[in-house]
């Protein structure tokens, strides 16, 4: 997934990369059974108002399917 436009502003002057602590930040489905791994969290910033919008992998996105959440 990506940000292409902004849906704040409207702009298409997107950057995008990871919102950090000590290392990239995952996204936790409280439907997952622990020890199951968390998914990178990709972030967008529209560089002409600021407004972020993140989305988790696809990856992870199937595996909380597959566990069947919803």
């Amino acid at each position: 997934m990506a940000m292409e436009v902004c849906p704040k502003c409207k702009s298409t002057e997107i950057d995008c990369g990871w919102i950090l602590s000590a290392g990239k930040v995952a996204f936790k489905s409280d439907s997952m059974k622990y020890p199951m791994q968390g998914g990178n969290v990709r972030t967008f910033v529209c560089t002409s108002c600021g407004y972020i919008e993140s989305f988790v992998d696809r990856a992870y996105l199937d595996r909380i399917v597959a566990a069947g959440a919803s």
